[in-house]
């Protein structure tokens, strides 16, 4: 499955109102091999609009509700009918931790009508005039409530060997549940299985706190979460031939693009690994407790290279929800780890050659444009 912004699978316009349904179908779909892992969600629909166009006297906030779902874990909305003219915005605030989301019209476009990620069971939405006149209007027609998320995990060996990790270039892919690796030039890299889904309205999350005591996801504020553009390729195969490259909007907080706010990125190796060669890994694993889909580190050695069908493998621990990390060997990318492998008794993981002639190409396309 190849896919670019102007393919039918890389790139669904006009399914917005589909998503939340869609989003489920395309990861169940997914090879029961490879390690991306979708979030533990219910979707309720919604039915609030502000009503008729707000006029504003002054600037300030015209028209407020809050969104409450008992229990959720963690909120996300779905807008429509909205209406942002002379500058006015939509400011999101959670009631749990206080963080913010601000929408105008262009970076409400940008996340499709939806809203980011916020903790605990109740949001607050604003309608924001910039000045007296027309101020818009708003509605809200679904709400996406994360809970407490099932754990199976798989390693190689009797021991989970990772351990707790913060590198800066390594993000959580959601909803889809992956790995997403900031490089050099701006874009990211991922598996391809972890692009499949109907739209582009998965969130690179960096900077991620530790869930619950339940496993149930805790969520970076808003300053730290970015939406994927249409400018992506990406391509689904077998083993050795699944890799997605795609690149983010500015932030809608600090306007900032993923480089200028992280600091670094990665870079590509410049020659193939060879076999006993250590490999480093940091991704968003399942895990039990706090440290589920949080960033741990696990390393180990290449057990095999198959520069044919750009096949690496290697004894280093993941889990569902690693797919995409980045696999480095010498402080270089070297593969795209995709699927599992490993069992108690050995085995080896494995993932996708940064020779791979595909990937290659779509990198220097996609990468090229980036910030």
């Amino acid at each position: 499955m190849f896919a670019s912004s102007n393919s039918k699978n890389g790139s669904v316009r006009g399914v917005l109102g589909k998503w939340f349904a869609l989003t489920a179908l395309a990861i169940a779909s997914l090879s029961a091999s490879g390690q991306s892992l979708g979030l533990a969600q219910d979707t309720h629909a919604y039915a609030f609009t502000s009503g008729a166009e707000s006029v504003a006297r002054e600037a300030g906030v015209v028209a407020s509700h809050d969104v409450h779902i008992e229990g959720a874990d963690w909120l996300r909305l779905q807008f429509d009918g909205v209406k942002l003219p002379n500058g006015a915005k939509l400011r999101i605030t959670s009631l749990q931790d206080g963080a913010q989301q601000h929408l105008s019209a262009k970076t409400l476009a940008q996340w499709q009508n939806t809203s980011a990620y916020f903790n605990g069971s109740a949001v607050r939405v604003e309608l924001l005039a910039a000045k007296a006149g027309r101020a818009g209007q708003f509605g809200i027609v679904k709400v996406l409530a994360g809970k407490p998320q099932p754990v199976t995990e798989s390693q190689c060996g009797p021991n989970d060997d990772r351990v707790a990790s913060n590198v800066a270039d390594r993000a959580r892919l959601l909803d889809v549940g992956c790995t997403a690796n900031l490089m050099a030039k701006g874009c990211f890299i991922t598996a391809g299985h972890c692009m499949t889904t109907p739209s582009l309205v998965d969130v690179v999350e960096f900077n991620v706190p530790k869930s619950n005591s339940n496993g149930s996801l805790n969520h970076p504020a808003p300053k730290d979460q970015y939406v994927p553009t249409a400018n992506r390729k990406f391509f689904q195969g077998n083993i050795g031939n699944d890799w997605g490259v795609f690149t983010v909007a500015p932030n809608s907080e600090t306007g900032k693009m993923p480089l200028e706010a992280q600091g670094h990125g990665l870079k590509l190796a410049k020659a193939v690994p060879v076999v006993g060669a250590k490999v480093d890994i940091h991704g968003y694993g399942v895990d039990t407790g706090v440290d589920n889909q949080t960033q741990q580190y696990s390393t180990g050695p290449i057990t095999s290279v198959d520069t044919n069908t750009t096949v690496l493998k290697y004894s280093a621990d993941t889990e569902g929800g690693n797919s995409g990390s980045a696999v480095l060997s010498g402080g270089r990318v070297v593969a795209i780890h995709t699927n599992a492998g490993c069992t108690q008794s050995g085995g080896a993981n494995q993932g996708t050659l940064y020779t791979n002639a595909g990937f290659k190409k779509a990198f220097k396309a996609v990468c090229s444009t980036a910030q």
